[in-house]
């Protein structure tokens, strides 16, 4: 039954009797006069019951759209909400002109009382609440409810004592009305009579009406609360078959829950793991120190935001055994934004730590290859040249100064193989812990050892070193890098191109540019260039050269950056690549 409906039917059910006494007043005729005087009195009575009644009703219906919207957050629960606003205040104005009219000042201060506790409630909390719900912050909690509640209790309050007050008055009415129909109660009895059995065959008929629309009403909410139910179940199966390893805790940091990847993961069922700390489930350290690495938990609210885990972390697992994870956590807040728990989704990712240990091994393994032809090359001559000297001065006999003068050059020789060698031997030493690094001598011996190649190449070097600059790190893997980008640069200026490495000291770092006169690299290939297997170099490329090198410089928490073209003509790669001075460990940015 709709409300309109319902409305209809208080309606008529109420003008029913009206309608009777007023058939009977007809076969009184000479009684009518002061039946009516006194029948308008309970009616006016009868009005205002009414208009309060309705006013009490419409006010319910306003709370009762107002609890539907804060349940499901459906706007079509505030529709009676919004629409009996003025109906209320209306009624009331009403009610208030007639207690004026009347001169009753009684119920002139206790409908006023009743209109403005009716507008606190409205303006101070339901208003303040829908605005909060929609914007995702209201607060659900117990607090703000009952502040609701004691201003609703209040409302029902004062109509309550306006009701008995009218009641009260009424009764008064209806005793004086009931004197003057004393002496018509013979009259009226046989028509009573008649007039009740059909009220009461009509009330009947109703009454059941309203049953069976509440039935329905009834069915309605069961079926929803089995949609919401339904709703429920999804989500949890959705998070059950996540993937990945998804734990979420409360606020302090205890396990509330995990899914199934969660706990083949951690060694932890949920039973388990349940109300206990973090720290005990979710065992990480580094995987180079094996110190602790801190918890995502506890970053996420030392940081309150999303977070990450460093690179090359380890789960210890409760059997004892150990995986690579990579992981993200999140903080969980309630519609006031206070955070209320964090969740964390992990995975394994040993698999690809593995294959990216071979894919950099197989690089270092191609630079080697590289520069194993320079090396002998400029070994031999130098050893040449030893040789030759030494088969002079046995063969040949020569003064104290040519003598002197030769053992000198085959001094510088030895000399040169001895840097050869030693730079060849730094360049995969490996060291365990970040060492200083002078980038200058660093540069220039792996510019000796590719001297020979980069002039085969007729490229034109130029070097700008005018300070030196010191770094902490891992001397093979900057090595490592710097022969790459060397290699890179020399091969893409190609034959008559140029090739200019400058070093510069910044505040607290330092930065390498390598500028060169080759091709442009078109924007396409440049969004790409640091992805595995990408290359410029067609066969003759491994495509690894530079995602290794961002993973070692994003390792020592530097960076490297392309931009082409670099040359006012058009063509032209300058690379740059920054180092802080002071190794950052953990560095919480996607390892190469």
């Amino acid at each position: 039954m709709k409300l309109q409906e319902f409305r209809k039917l208080l309606l008529i059910t109420f003008l029913l009797p009206i309608a009777a006494l007023l058939a009977v007043s007809a076969v009184l005729y000479w009684q009518i006069h002061l039946a009516n005087l006194a029948v308008e009195q309970v009616q006016e009575v009868d009005e205002d019951l009414k208009l309060i009644g309705q006013t009490q009703k419409l006010i319910l219906d306003q709370e009762t759209g107002l609890r539907g919207f804060q349940i499901t957050g459906d706007e079509r629960f505030l529709a009676p909400y919004r629409n009996h606003q003025e109906p209320v205040l209306n009624n009331l104005m009403r009610y208030e002109s007639h207690a004026a009219t009347e001169g009753n000042t009684e119920f002139l201060e206790r409908i006023r009382g009743l209109r403005v506790a009716y507008l606190q409630w409205k303006q101070g909390f339901a208003d303040n609440e829908i605005q909060l719900l929609r914007a995702g912050k209201a607060d659900r909690g117990a607090e703000s409810n009952m502040r609701g509640k004691l201003a609703m209790d209040d409302i029902r309050r004062r109509i309550g004592q306006i009701l008995v007050a009218e009641e009260r008055e009424r009764e008064q009415k209806v005793t004086a009305w009931h004197n003057q129909l004393r002496i018509t109660r013979i009259y009226l009895l046989g028509l009573a009579l008649i007039v009740g059995l059909a009220i009461a065959l009509y009330t009947r008929r109703q009454l059941h009406r309203v049953s069976v629309s509440f039935q329905a009403s009834l069915l309605a909410v069961q079926e929803r609360a089995d949609q919401l139910f339904d709703s429920e179940q999804r989500l949890r199966t959705t998070l059950v078959s996540i993937g990945d390893g998804v734990i979420v805790t409360d606020a302090d940091g205890r396990v509330t829950m995990l899914n199934p990847i969660a706990s083949d993961l951690t060694g932890w069922t949920i039973d388990e793991a349940f109300g206990r700390p973090i720290e005990q489930v979710f065992d990480i350290v580094n995987e180079e120190s094996r110190l602790p690495v801190e918890n995502p938990v506890a970053k996420v609210k030392r940081l309150d935001r999303v977070v990450g885990l460093a690179n090359h972390t380890i789960l210890l697992r409760r059997d004892g055994g150990e995986i690579n994870i990579d992981d993200s956590g999140a903080p969980i807040r309630d519609v006031d934004g206070k955070l209320v728990g964090v969740v964390m989704v992990f995975r394994d990712v040993t698999h690809e730590k593995q294959t990216q240990r071979a894919l950099i091994s197989n690089e270092r393994l191609a630079v080697a290859g590289r520069l194993a032809a320079t090396i002998a090359h400029e070994i031999h001559n130098p050893l040449d040249s030893v040789a030759n000297i030494v088969y002079l001065l046995r063969t040949g006999s020569y003064g104290d100064e040519e003598r002197a003068h030769l053992l000198e050059l085959a001094d510088q020789e030895l000399s040169r193989v001895t840097q050869i060698s030693r730079a060849m031997l730094s360049l995969y030493r490996e060291s365990r812990t970040p060492v200083p690094i002078e980038l200058r001598e660093t540069l220039n011996d792996l510019l000796a050892l590719m001297a020979h190649n980069i002039h085969r190449a007729q490229v034109t070097l130029k070097q700008d070193f005018p300070t030196d600059v010191t770094v902490e790190g891992y001397p093979a893997e900057l090595r490592q890098v710097f022969t790459n980008l060397i290699t890179n640069a020399y091969e893409a200026a190609g034959r008559g191109g140029f090739l200019h490495l400058t070093l510069t000291a910044l505040k607290d770092g330092a930065q390498i540019t390598l500028l060169n006169s080759g091709p442009a690299v078109s924007p396409q290939i440049q969004e790409k260039l640091f992805q595995p297997f990408v290359s410029t170099k067609g066969e003759k490329g491994t495509g690894l050269g530079l995602w290794v090198s961002r993973g070692i410089l994003s390792k020592h928490g530097g960076s490297i950056t392309l931009q082409s073209p670099a040359l006012p003509d058009g063509s032209g790669v300058r690379v740059t690549v920054t180092l802080p001075a002071k190794f950052v460990a953990d560095v919480d940015e996607p390892e190469a």
